[in-house]
């Protein structure tokens, strides 16, 4: 099993490898947990709330490898005051420990709309900050250790490099609009983002040429619905795009307040077309919510993982005003 495990954890190495090392971003199933990471003109566009802030947690392919990847990520913003918005996140990306990407991005939202009128809000923001990733080649294997069938590390590996790094600089665009008339029971909403807008040269290897991180589109939608006092539903979908790799995510969130408490139980479907289903349960109590959600496999990937994909965690606290 042990062997299995690690000739799986290369075969996923190599994989990121041939397609550029560090082409895509990271992704999480709970994509609109961390706001600002997300759509940058949602930046502290809040009223009934001091600030915001979350914390999520993703860890996917432990099935597979002895060292699965995981993503780390805290966001915080508030707002100014009727018109701006400001925060950050900072997310880490590790793969398998070989591979290694964090961002870290200031974040700032101006609204658009009239505060004073309460049908229509339009918003939108910038982003700019760093990102920062590392190859670690202490633990590689390549192909010409590979003898008589098995990976064989005592064979010099005869590569050139050991650890390489690249700091780049990231710039966010993000522009959101939502129907908010309080008269009706049903609240449209759609957002376009675009990230790595100056598409900055991020080769690694000396053997590269210079390569470009290339932009990723994002675009979401959804309608929110009231649908008791107690019942709120949120069906929402997502698509985004970085270079060949495409995401097209939808599903429905929803929340019930139980009797005269102030906790919601929240509960969530959604499905990532040929990717995955995921499931996602929680408790929002007071000002605080805890979101847990699970990845079930259903591509090509789900004969060697039995269907296990990814944890997710998250943390939101909201305090009021």
């Amino acid at each position: 099993m042990k062997n299995r495990k690690i000739n799986s954890t290369l075969a996923i190495v190599f994989t990121i490898l041939s397609i550029n090392i560090s082409a895509q971003d990271y992704h999480f199933s709970q994509f609109d947990a961390l706001a600002p990471s997300y759509q940058p003109a949602l930046t502290g566009m809040f009223d009934d709330y001091k600030y915001r802030a979350a914390s999520q947690y993703r860890n996917q392919w432990r099935p597979l490898a002895t060292k699965p990847f995981s993503t780390f990520g805290m966001s915080y913003d508030m707002p100014v005051n009727d018109r701006w918005g400001v925060g950050g996140y900072l997310v880490n990306y590790d793969g398998a420990k070989v591979f290694n990407a964090f961002s870290f991005i200031v974040s700032g939202a101006y609204k658009v709309t009239d505060p004073n009128q309460k049908k229509h809000l339009l918003t939108t923001g910038l982003q700019a900050g760093i990102v920062y990733k590392n190859i670690n080649n202490s633990d590689l294997l390549f192909e010409n250790q590979y003898d008589n069938g098995k990976f064989n590390p005592s064979i010099p590996s005869n590569e050139n490099f050991q650890r390489l790094s690249k700091l780049v600089p990231e710039f966010n665009f993000g522009i959101y609009y939502e129907w908010i008339d309080e008269l009706n029971d049903y609240h449209p909403y759609v957002g376009v983002s675009v990230f790595h807008i100056t598409s900055p040269k991020e080769s690694l290897l000396s053997t590269e040429e210079d390569s470009r991180l290339p932009r990723r589109f994002m675009f979401n939608g959804g309608c929110k619905l009231d649908v008791t006092k107690e019942l709120e539903i949120d069906v929402k979908g997502m698509y985004q795009y970085q270079g060949k790799a495409r995401e097209i995510l939808f599903g429905a969130s929803g929340s019930y307040l139980l009797g005269e408490s102030n906790t919601k139980a929240n509960l969530g479907l959604y499905y990532r077309i040929q990717d995955a289903a995921c499931v996602m349960a929680g408790i929002t109590y007071d000002e605080l919510t805890f979101n847990l959600s699970y990845d079930i496999t259903t591509s090509g990937l789900s004969n060697y993982n039995n269907n296990m994909g990814a944890l997710e965690i998250t943390l939101i606290y909201q305090p009021k005003k």
